[in-house]
């Protein structure tokens, strides 16, 4: 696991325990803690940064949408659903392995696995109309007749760029 360290005083404070016989004798409020000038460093996970620091989040989301051109949009469009199963050991896997043949052979469409109870699907791609998602699916019936029993275009809510 990655860890990065992260200034945040206020979890800083609550977590806090005196170090030395002089500091254990005065007895410091969660206020004290925090007001003090003293440093303190938590040693977290990158993960939970993100989560704890909106503005470093909405930076990350800003600078995603610059490599993309602009903003993105959900609404209707279609995916091509490559995989669904609901077998319990394997269809996890399975979607993932899936998954990652598909990105290396599209790197142009964005796969995704999503787990709605109890089926794990893979869908493919952010298209706006029927035709666009119907070629790309005759594309990967070609590039992975294996699959193809399965390729099929679905309606979705889908993310365009703006």
């Amino acid at each position: 696991m990655r860890l990065k360290t992260i200034g945040f005083s206020l979890l800083a404070a609550a977590f806090c325990q005196p170090v030395s016989a002089e500091e254990s004798s005065k007895t410091m409020s969660l206020i004290d803690h925090i007001q003090s000038d003293s440093i303190i460093e938590i040693i977290a996970p990158v993960g939970l940064e993100q989560r704890l620091s909106p503005s470093e989040v909405t930076d990350a989301q800003s600078s995603q949408e610059g490599k993309t051109g602009g903003s993105t949009v959900r609404s209707g469009g279609y995916r091509i659903q490559v995989f669904s199963d609901n077998n319990a050991r394997s269809a996890k896997t399975e979607a993932r392995t899936r998954a990652r043949n598909i990105s290396a052979r599209f790197p142009q469409h964005r796969t995704y696995v999503v787990y709605n109870a109890p089926f794990w699907r893979l869908k493919v791609g952010d298209f706006r109309n029927q035709q666009d998602a119907q070629q790309a699916a005759d594309e990967i019936k070609r590039a992975f007749p294996s699959y193809s029993r399965e390729v099929r275009v679905v309606r979705d809510r889908v993310s365009i760029v703006k």
